[in-house]
């Protein structure tokens, strides 16, 4: 006794709408998620930027700082 041939469960179906909404979701430009998730990352990018050129900067003036008062002690001027 021989077992059964499978259907083809594939007979039937159309694969057809299901690569138009995978060529939707692909279409990035157009998709209203990807273009939320860029603006937040963007956004988040540019923060960090922000900060670390606020935290450079204040580092600078406080090594300044920090020379002014060496200075000031020591009566040595550095060149």
């Amino acid at each position: 006794m021989t077992s059964p041939e499978p259907e083809d469960l594939r007979e039937g179906f159309e694969d057809e709408p299901r690569r138009d909404s995978r060529r939707e979701w692909r279409d990035l430009e157009e998709n209203p998620i990807v273009g939320w998730a860029k603006a937040i990352a963007l956004g988040i990018a540019d923060t960090a930027k922000d900060m670390l050129e606020a935290g450079r900067e204040g580092a600078r003036e406080a090594m300044d700082a920090g020379w002014e008062r060496f200075d000031r002690k020591t009566k040595h001027r550095r060149d």
